[in-house]
């Protein structure tokens, strides 16, 4: 009977490893939305995310969701407005040591910056450079001050972007870029230290779209290698009509893990020696030795009852003697009883 039984668990325990999984899917056609997997969408940047630990979609109001005390929160091109009650909470997820990634070209990026009483803008005019790919809108960016993240990167292209004012950068657009009637470079990225945490600034969320993450693969790579700490928090909230298309699950069908099913064996194994052992029965009686002790300690001595009485009345419903007597023999042991029972 206990064959059947250890064979029993044995099956349960693979069949939980082999069994499908349902997840749930959510698709939409929301710009720089993780959950759109078009062109102007950020799914391909998610799935790097999720490489490296857990991310988390918000899709509430950011005070009304619990960031903890580190990690990251990612604003990617918000175009809904922040009230005072997110910006306050943005500000203590910081100033406690988070991070906070916020990029932006011209939506409502300059709403947080200036709720934070930082004097960085997001600029409202779109830089003109006489170094693009295709034509001008595309502007090239080949100045990467930072050598972490000019690892493998020969440029950067980005798309209708806006830069940064009033900040030091670690990448900026040519000395021959055209700002209304500026000529100089600007800086596109730049990092700030505010209270325990910091503030990372880029200005064109189209980099990490998609479609451009075909040519800038390599220096998001290194953007996330060197700014993201884990878990992110993805502002979904404030992408105005987020409005999926498709919501439902997807069947995922598990292959046999070797290594799982040698955990899930070992487990059995352990349980049938506790059991053949005896073990199984001295760790029971060692627990109703704790609960003895405890009850004394809160409810003091109680008067015993008539043992011989209580026995014959369990052995009336089935139970045996001979175990029923060595119970008690090993809890009046293990109690420090030493008064015998007839």
């Amino acid at each position: 009977m206990r064959r059947v039984v250890y064979f029993t668990l044995l099956a349960i325990g693979v069949a939980f490893l082999i069994m499908p999984v349902s997840i749930p899917v959510i698709l939409t056609n929301v710009e720089f939305s993780i959950f759109n997997t078009g062109w102007n969408g950020c799914s391909s940047f998610a799935k790097l995310l999720y490489q490296g630990g857990e991310i988390v979609p918000v899709f509430y109001p950011l005070n009304s969701v619990s960031l903890g005390e580190e990690g990251t929160l990612l604003i990617i091109g918000p175009d809904l407005s922040y009230s005072t009650f997110e910006i306050e909470r943005i500000r203590s997820f910081v100033l406690n040591g988070g991070t906070l990634i916020l990029i932006d070209d011209f939506g409502t990026g300059n709403e947080i910056l200036s709720g934070l009483n930082l004097t960085v803008r997001f600029s409202k005019k779109v830089p003109i450079s006489i170094f693009y790919f295709k034509d001008y809108r595309l502007p090239e960016v080949i100045y990467i001050d930072d050598p972490y993240l000019s690892v493998g990167v020969e440029k950067l292209i980005l798309n209708v972007p806006s830069v940064l004012i009033g900040a030091n950068g670690s990448a900026y657009t040519s000395r021959i870029t055209l700002l209304g009637r500026n000529l100089k470079s600007y800086p596109i990225l730049s990092e700030i230290r505010y209270g325990k945490g910091r503030i990372i600034l880029f200005s064109d969320p189209s980099v990490f779209t998609n479609e451009m993450m075909t040519y800038n693969r390599k220096f998001v790579e290194n953007f996330i290698s060197k700014y993201v700490s884990y878990p992110v928090y993805i502002d979904e909230a404030h992408h105005s009509n987020f409005n999926p298309y498709h919501v439902g699950t997807v069947v995922i069908r598990r292959s046999l893990n070797k290594e799982r099913v040698f955990y899930v064996t070992a487990f059995v194994a352990v349980i049938m020696l506790l059991v053949e052992s005896g073990l199984a029965m001295n760790v029971i009686l060692t627990i109703i030795e704790k609960l003895y002790n405890i009850t004394l300690k809160l409810f003091g001595e109680v008067e015993e009852e008539d043992l011989g009485k209580v026995i014959e009345e369990l052995e009336k419903k089935g139970f045996d003697r001979r175990i029923l007597d060595r119970i008690i023999k090993e809890v009046k042991v293990a109690g420090g009883l030493e008064n015998e029972w007839a």
